[in-house]
């Protein structure tokens, strides 16, 4: 059994600036006025214009983000900067609008969570390309319709309402994520994540300890977790990948013919329940002791003359899809309802 866990999460951050030469002087005098000098809780309120469907980089030490949309070509910023700010930029590259809050770093708190943050309100087109960036800060969006990328250390995130691509990152904060569509990626270390998704693209979905909780319209899924619970209610399923060490999981799913579940767990009980009339071939083991209890069924798990470990492996109405489940001593169950 091979189990492959996330117990990193990536914080690399890239920037670019492009303007063409006839716009230089109206672009540096752009940037004169915006990005400035900034007093520590200094309160803003600044109005970009651009498209229709920029893309928006956030980037800020602490606080909290609130993302909004509205039906404007401008990107607005209102709120109050922590109390540590040094320098406040909100200017247009190209069509990236950047918004970053720079803070004094020869401090030895200035990365703590724990001092008064920025508190902002962002306004940005539905269309938008968000990418968002924190230390210490909770971000709730809501609305934007193309894509929205979050890295976070420290914080919690909460998105509604978003597609056609979403990616969360967060080392210690839990995700909330309502009526997410399209491809999702959302993984964190110390949390739990909680997500509606609906789309027939693939969604992943990591955490080490932290709860997962997800209903997905998804085909195809992939979920890791060492000690977290796992809850799935999923629909119709064509791939279904689980890998937990310690977690229990629990997974109601409908599964497609030709569909196949992978699930591979250490000390985790798993229990899966099926369709009624589910047509599926069935290989369940356990390696070192655990137990297999089949109600779908009257074929009974099979034993070694000698050494622990067990086995089941029956064909049902068919056996169009296939289901794989190993554990080495955790409890495994299925079932049809």
């Amino acid at each position: 059994m091979n189990i492959n866990m996330k117990n990193t999460l990536s914080e690399t951050f890239t920037h670019t600036f492009s303007a063409s030469i006839g716009a230089k002087l109206v672009l540096a005098t752009t940037l004169l006025s915006l990005a400035t000098a900034a007093f520590a809780g200094e309160k803003v309120d600044k109005t970009i214009d651009t498209s229709s469907s920029p893309k928006v980089d956030i980037e800020h030490i602490d606080g909290k983000a609130d993302i909004r949309v509205w039906d404007k070509p401008q990107v607005r910023v209102t709120g109050e900067l922590g109390d540590q700010t040094e320098e406040f930029i909100f200017e247009k590259r190209g069509d990236v609008v950047v918004i970053h809050v720079e803070v004094e770093r020869h401090s030895k708190s200035w990365y703590q969570k724990g001092r008064d943050g920025d508190d902002l309100i962002i306004y940005v087109p539905a269309a938008s390309d968000l990418h968002y960036t924190a230390v210490n800060a909770d971000i709730n969006a809501k609305g934007i319709t193309k894509a929205v990328d979050v890295e976070v250390v420290n914080g919690h995130v909460t998105l509604e309402n978003i597609g056609e691509r979403v990616e969360v990152e967060s080392v210690n904060g839990d995700i909330v994520l309502k009526n997410v569509r399209g491809r999702l990626e959302a993984g964190t270390v110390n949390g739990d994540i909680e997500a509606t998704h609906e789309g027939s693209t693939p969604v992943s979905f990591t955490s080490v300890n932290g709860k997962l909780d997800i209903a997905s319209s998804s085909p195809d899924l992939s979920v890791e977790t060492v000690n977290g619970r796992i809850d799935l209610s999923l629909q119709d399923v064509d791939s279904l990948q689980i890998n937990t060490v310690n977690g229990r999981t629990f997974a109601k799913l409908g599964l497609n013919a030709n569909g196949s579940i992978k699930a591979n767990s250490v000390g985790g009980a798993m229990e899966f329940v099926f369709q009624k009339g589910v047509s599926v071939q069935f290989d369940i083991e356990t390696h070192a002791g655990g137990n297999i209890v089949n109600n779908i069924s009257d074929e009974k798990a099979q034993k070694p003359k000698y050494g622990p470990g067990s086995w089941l492996r029956f064909i049902h109405n068919g056996g169009d899809a296939n289901v794989d489940i190993s554990t080495v001593h955790g409890r495994i169950e299925i079932d049809q309802k």
